[in-house]
C-alpha cells in the first residue's frame, strides 16, 4: 500500500499534467474527450484476454511488466514536453498504448489483492486500496501544481515515472501463489465466458455491474473528462484552482473509502441511496454554480456519491468471485467503467458543445437518477418476493 500510495500520487500528477497540456492545445472540449477516448477504448478489446491471462499466469510478471512500460511511456511524454514537440496525437497514441497496459493491470491487480489477506477482510482491503488511491488522488494534483509551476509541465511526468520504482521492488518481494486443488487449477484454464456466466448468475453482482456503468454513463465524465474544461472553460480558473477543485474531487472520494472501512456491511443499502441523493444533488449545484468555493463543495458531494457506489460494487463484486475465476470476474466488472467511460465523455462533451456545460449535467443528472431508481426499485421488487416465502 506505501509503495501504491507513492506509485498513485505520480499518477494523478501526470494525469493533472496532461490535462493541462490537451486543455493548451485543444480547441474544443471533444478533442480532450478523444485522449482519453484513446487511452480507454482499448481495454474493453483487450480485457478478455487479460482477465484469463491474470487467473492462468503470475499476477506479479503481469504487473511488473505493465508497470515498466508505463515509466517508459510517463518519460517519452514528459520528453516531448520538454522539448516542445509534443502534438495531440501523441497524446492519443501513447493514450493507446497506455490502454492496453490498463487492460492487463486492473484484472491482474485486483485479483492480487485477494491473494494478500485471509477471504473475510477481502472487503476491508479493498476500501483500504481505495482510500490509498483517493489520498493520493488529493495530493497528486495539489503537488503538480506546484511542480509545474516551478519546473514546468515535463516534471509531472518525470515524477510519475519516477514514482513506479516503489511498486517494482515489492512486487519482487510478494511471494507467488500456492497452488490450489486440481479442480481451482482446471477451472482457471477455462475461457472468458465462464467468468461472464457467474456475473450473470449472481444477481448481487451484476446489479452492481449495471449500477457502475450507470455511474460512468452519466456522472464520471464530468470528474475525469470534463473538470478541467468545467473549471477554466465554465467558471474562468486558473490552473491552481483547477488543481484544488481535482484535490476537492479526491476528498470526497477519499471521505466514501474511509466510510466503507468503519461501517458494516449492515449499511450498505443506505449507502447505496445515500451515494444515488449526493450524486444528483451535487450535479445540480455543479450547473448553477459560478464560484470557486461552491464549485469545490459540489465536487466533493458528487465524488462522495459515486464512490459510495463504486467501493460498495467492488466490495461485493470481489466478495462472492470465486478465485480462480477472480481475474476474468475482475475484468468484466471493470467493463462496467472502462467500456462505457470513452462513450459518455464523447456524450458528454456533445451536449456541453450543443447546449453548454450547465445544461449538460442538468440532463445527466435526470438520466441518472431515473435510471438507478428503476434499478433500486427492482432490486426491492426482486427482495419482496423473497422475506415473504422466508417469513
Amino acid at each position: 500500500m506505501i509503495a501504491e500510495f507513492v506509485s498513485m500520487v505520480g499518477a494523478w500528477m501526470q494525469m493533472q499534467g496532461q490535462q493541462l497540456v490537451v486543455e493548451q492545445q485543444a480547441a474544443t472540449s471533444q478533442e480532450q474527450a478523444w485522449v482519453s477516448f484513446a487511452t480507454l477504448m482499448v481495454i474493453p478489446l483487450f480485457g478478455p484476454w487479460a482477465g484469463t491471462t491474470a487467473d492462468r499466469f503470475d499476477r506479479r510478471r503481469i504487473l511488473l511488466a505493465v508497470i515498466l512500460i508505463q515509466a517508459l511511456l510517463a518519460t517519452f511524454v514528459g520528453w516531448k514536453v520538454q522539448a516542445g514537440s509534443l502534438l495531440l496525437w501523441h497524446l492519443i497514441g501513447v493514450g493507446f498504448m497506455l490502454g492496453v497496459t490498463h487492460s492487463f493491470e486492473g484484472p491482474a491487480y485486483s485479483a492480487l489483492i485477494p491473494e494478500l489477506v485471509p477471504k473475510e477482510k477481502i472487503a476491508r482491503a479493498f476500501a483500504l486500496d481505495r482510500s490509498v488511491f483517493h489520498t493520493a488522488r488529493i495530493i497528486g494534483p495539489a503537488l503538480a501544481g506546484i511542480v509545474v509551476a516551478r519546473y514546468g509541465l515535463a516534471s509531472a511526468f518525470y515524477a510519475n515515472a519516477i514514482s513506479f520504482i516503489g511498486p517494482l521492488v515489492i512486487l519482487f518481494a510478494i511471494p507467488r501463489r500456492p497452488r490450489g486443488t486440481d479442480a481451482e487449477e482446471r477451472q482457471r484454464r477455462t475461457g472468458f465466458l465462464d467468468g461472464w456466466r457467474h456475473v450473470r448468475s449472481d444477481a448481487p453482482t451484476f446489479r452492481m455491474v449495471l449500477i457502475s456503468a450507470a455511474n460512468a454513463f452519466f456522472c464520471s465524465p464530468f470528474v475525469i473528462v470534463m473538470l478541467t474544461w468545467y473549471g477554466k472553460r465554465t467558471l474562468g480558473l486558473g490552473s491552481g484552482e483547477v488543481g484544488w477543485l481535482m484535490a476537492f474531487a479526491g476528498i470526497g472520494a477519499l471521505t466514501a473509502s474511509i466510510s466503507l472501512l468503519a461501517l458494516p456491511h449492515s449499511h450498505r443499502d443506505s449507502l447505496v441511496w445515500l451515494g444515488v441523493l449526493l450524486t444528483v444533488i451535487s450535479m445540480s449545484l455543479l450547473a448553477v454554480a459560478h464560484g470557486f468555493v461552491l464549485a469545490c463543495a459540489s465536487i466533493l458531494l458528487l465524488t462522495l456519491g459515486l464512490n459510495f457506489l463504486y467501493g460498495i460494487s467492488n466490495q461485493i463484486v470481489q466478495e462472492r468471485a470465486p478465485d480462480p475465476l477472480r481475474g476474468r470476474v475482475s475484468a468484466i466488472a471493470g467493463f462496467s467503467f472502462v467500456a462505457v467511460i470513452p462513450f459518455s465523455g464523447l456524450m458528454s462533451s456533445w451536449l456541453e458543445r450543443s447546449f453548454g456545460m450547465r445544461a449538460a449535467l442538468v440532463i445527466c443528472a435526470c438520466g441518472y437518477a431515473i435510471t438507478l431508481t428503476a434499478l433500486l426499485s427492482r432490486k426491492k421488487a426482486n427482495a419482496d418476493p423473497e422475506r415473504a416465502v422466508a417469513g
